[in-house]
């Protein structure tokens, strides 16, 4: 009889024990979640792209950003938005979930010289880098979005288009493009042992308009590649025809995972 109760209190204390790890487990934040750190680089998965002009005195800007939870799932994106003759801003994006859905999602764009100047702060545990710009600082508050549909938080190619639904002036990637990923280039050489590009072309010519883009990369052994991009443009605007030609680095910085993006295994 003894030993019969002792196994229930035993079974009991359990229950609470165990009660108590998953309710820590739900309440920990997603933000001490570390994208740097990992054994393996998933190149799918970039953290921060910044761009930065050759031959000039300018600083490196902020193109786009992302973080991730521990089950991979983004937790924030932003991205530049802007038009020919507007303010530049970044486009910024938090996303909540209940359980596996996405709940709601707060989104707000800041005027993007503010946001380079803090865009460290994407690196570092445990805090928001959405929530680090308040409502002092120049930009446009969004209503929140509750109506998600067909977003998938694994991919940065579905919250790359989640971000351009968000119809108004302001386009991603205005100008100059920094995501090349889904152009088809007019020429391409590929590294034989790597199999990743180290020199691209590609030429668009419209008549009076007209645009071109050559890429050199280089991919450094830690954790980022980088992207010399020469970019020649003529266009047209308000019936006067302006040119510009530009040497820029864009340099991307990838997630950290201890989950081989090979074959999803963890590794040990």
């Amino acid at each position: 009889m003894k030993t019969r109760v002792l196994a229930v209190i035993i079974s009991i204390l359990a229950i609470i024990l165990c009660d108590g790890s998953f309710n820590n487990m739900s309440a920990q934040s997603p933000y001490d979640v570390d994208n740097t750190s990992g054994k393996y680089l998933d190149m799918s998965k970039p953290i921060m792209i910044t761009m930065k002009f050759v031959g000039t005195d300018s600083d490196e800007s902020l193109c786009e950003y992302c973080r991730y939870d521990a089950q991979g799932r983004i937790i924030e994106y932003g991205c530049l938005v802007g038009q020919f003759d507007y303010e530049t801003y970044i486009r910024m994006f938090k996303i909540h979930y209940s359980g596996k859905k996405i709940d709601s999602i707060q989104w707000k764009e800041v005027i993007s010289g503010y946001v380079s100047e803090k865009m460290d702060l994407i690196f570092k545990k445990g805090i928001s880098f959405y929530d680090q710009f308040t409502d002092d600082v120049p930009g446009n508050l969004r209503d929140t979005d509750t109506e998600i549909k067909d977003l998938d938080t694994h991919s940065i190619v579905s919250i790359r288009t989640y971000a351009e639904s968000k119809n108004d002036i302001l386009e991603r990637q205005f100008g100059r493009l920094y995501d090349f990923s889904t152009v088809k280039w007019d020429k391409e050489e590929k590294d034989e042992k790597l199999g990743l590009p180290i020199y691209s072309e590609l030429e668009n010519d419209y008549g009076d308009e007209y645009e071109s883009y050559i890429l050199a990369y280089s991919y450094l052994p830690s954790d980022y590649a980088q992207k010399i991009v020469f970019h020649k443009k003529r266009t047209e605007f308000d019936g006067d025809i302006y040119e510009n030609e530009s040497k820029y680095i864009i340099t991307e910085t990838y997630l950290h995972t201890n989950v081989d993006p090979r074959d999803g295994r963890e590794a040990r």
